[in-house]
């Protein structure tokens, strides 16, 4: 059934109901068999995405279970190891996210959602022109659509959608925009668009928390938005449970939703109406609790590796034939990378100080040997890990938990965001060498430049340690050709990071305890130079837009503050108070 659409222009949308479906619609149609779940999301069989759009169950007849080999695959097994050999799993590594109910930079415009007065302030970097949009009641997240083509809302107060876009032939320099609406699902809190700006999709994260009430948990309500027509009603989507992360294959053919009961998706081109995807499992039980579960997907969609602290291995899942396969490690795997084509998974191991480069799909293509029921489990997976031709494992000499890629996939950074190691390590990913940085703090968080050449490693803040170097916040800037570190201390933590696209400078947030701490750093990323802005209030968004060539910082001030640093000049230009005089108005 879909949700009744609303669409209109430049006015205020009225305050809409929507009908919520049955968020346990998966688990009704298994009912009670044991064997239920597998045979109504087609895992089983054979089976891929059709011309439906879909995940397709199988002809009738169809034999092919996750339990038998395909394509040479060996066979499954349980999703259990000889975990009785292991020590207890590591601590999970902290990931530190941000907001995501923040500013959004377009290409020339920067998009800020205003609760307070159910409007979308759109700023022209260029010009500095500043106009209000309504767009429903309490707009809580905006998208910014590629190409200067407008932007996105998610109303929470209407539970409708607001697509904002530039009203086409205004006059040069002219700020003017057309609203149009459609009603969504109620109390959705993410929303995230495709690369291209056809596709816009909402749904309820159980982990962001609530905008208003508890939303559905199998629900997702796909907005099509196409080259400017904008779409007439939207589809509802009944995927898996709980959906966390939604990932777009590379070619945007594919949409997928990594849920905790597995991952569902569909062909984006060929959505044309209310769809369920039922989700393809990741492990035997596809109810069971994940620990810490990380999934990454190849380019094109065919595999999805899994790791997750529940068990010291891997899970290869065929996202065609809907089969799994796996690979015992002798050790927890802390984190997970794939690189830029799919072709390596990068596996950090703390308790062992290795890093492990296993080839995909191919390390799970080798035929396990029989296991010699009196050898030691833990010393027979060793061995077999060492043996297998698609795995080079390495030595760190850390306790490195962490990986983050280059965007070439040439290198990668090691890391343990644990408060008592002083260490980096850099990985060729194409030898498997690695070469440990020391560093004078602990690290927190790992960012790399998009050229690849450099980093900024976050320290932990250790008040009150000895040297004096240890009891400041700071960071680090890594030379990643050299290895040459610049640790900067600040006077308060440091907050949100970014690069500018070319690579050439960075830009810190360093919003302090009182008003006189309040800085940005400008860094240049050749000569390391750091360049202090002192602040009014605390920054607390930056982003960046290089077809204008500028740098939005966005202020935490009721009214309204913005900075726009000019990247080429260093020029600096301030927007104030555009909150309260949009309401005076």
């Amino acid at each position: 059934m879909n949700t009744p659409p609303t669409t209109c222009s430049g006015s205020r949308p009225s305050m809409v109901s929507a009908l919520l479906l049955a968020s346990l619609l998966l688990l009704a149609a298994c009912g009670d068999d044991d064997a239920g779940f597998e045979n109504f999301s087609g895992s089983s069989d054979t089976a891929s995405f059709s011309d439906t759009g879909v995940w397709q169950a199988p002809d009738a007849g169809g034999d092919v279970t996750t339990s038998q080999p395909h394509d040479g695959f060996p066979s499954d097994t349980a999703d259990v190891g000889p975990t009785d050999t292991f020590p207890p799993p590591p601590d999970p590594e902290e990931e530190l996210d941000f907001d995501l109910r923040t500013p959004e930079t377009g290409e020339g415009f920067l998009y800020i959602p205003s609760a307070g007065l159910d409007a979308l302030v759109v700023v022209n970097a260029t010009t500095l022109q500043i106009s209000l949009v309504e767009v429903g009641v309490e707009p809580v997240l905006v998208r910014a659509l590629p190409g200067n083509d407008g932007a996105v809302v998610l109303n929470a107060g209407t539970d409708d959608i607001a697509i904002v876009r530039p009203v086409v032939g205004a006059a040069p320099g002219a700020s003017e925009f057309d609203v149009h609406y459609l009603d969504v699902l109620p109390d959705h809190n993410r929303l995230e668009l495709s690369a291209d700006g056809r596709w816009a999709f909402a749904w309820y994260d159980h982990r962001v928390g609530s905008t208003g009430g508890f939303g559905s948990l199998q629900d997702v309500s796909a907005i099509y938005l196409g080259d400017g027509a904008e779409a007439a009603e939207v589809f509802n989507l009944a995927i898996g449970f709980e959906p966390e992360d939604i990932h777009f294959t590379d070619d945007g053919r594919l949409v997928l939703w990594f849920c905790r009961n597995g991952i569902s998706g569909a062909v984006l081109d060929l959505i044309d109406g209310d769809m369920f995807l039922p989700p393809v499992p990741v492990t035997d039980d596809p109810f069971a609790a994940p620990a810490d579960r990380e999934i990454a997907v190849t380019p094109n969609g065919r595999y999805a590796v899994v790791r997750d602290l529940a068990s010291p291995a891997l899970t290869l899942v065929d996202l065609e034939q809907h089969t799994r396969a796996r690979l015992d490690l002798d050790d927890w795997p802390s984190d997970l990378d794939l690189t830029p084509d799919g072709s390596t998974a990068i596996v950090p191991m703390k308790a062992t100080q290795r890093v492990a480069l296993i080839g995909i799909p191919d390390a799970f293509l080798v035929a396990p040997t029989p296991p010699d029921p009196a050898a030691d489990p833990a010393l027979a997976t060793s061995a077999a890990l060492a043996a297998n031709p698609h795995v080079t494992l390495t030595a760190t000499g850390a306790p490195f938990g962490s990986s983050v890629l280059t965007d070439s996939g040439d290198r990668a950074l090691l890391y343990t965001t644990g408060s008592d190691t002083f260490a980096v390590g850099m990985l060729d990913t194409n030898s498997g060498a690695v070469v440990a940085q020391p560093t004078l703090k602990p690290i927190q968080k790992v960012l790399v430049a998009p050229n690849g050449q450099m980093a900024a490693l976050v320290h932990h803040y250790s008040p009150g340690a000895t040297p004096q170097a240890q009891s400041t916040h700071a960071y680090t800037l890594l030379d990643l050709a050299t290895g040459y570190p610049k640790l900067i201390t600040t006077d308060a933590p440091i907050g949100e990071i970014t690069f500018t696209d070319d690579s050439a400078e960075l830009f810190a947030l360093i919003p302090g305890g009182t008003a006189d701490a309040h800085q940005v750093h400008r860094v240049s990323t050749s000569s390391f130079a750091v360049i202090p802005y002192d602040t009014t209030y605390a920054p607390i968004f930056v982003g960046a837009m290089p077809s204008v060539g500028k740098v939005a910082i966005a202020l935490d001030n009721p009214t309204g503050w913005i900075t726009f640093v000019d990247t080429e000049t260093g020029r600096v230009d301030q927007v104030n108070s555009f909150e309260l005089n949009g309401f005076i108005q």
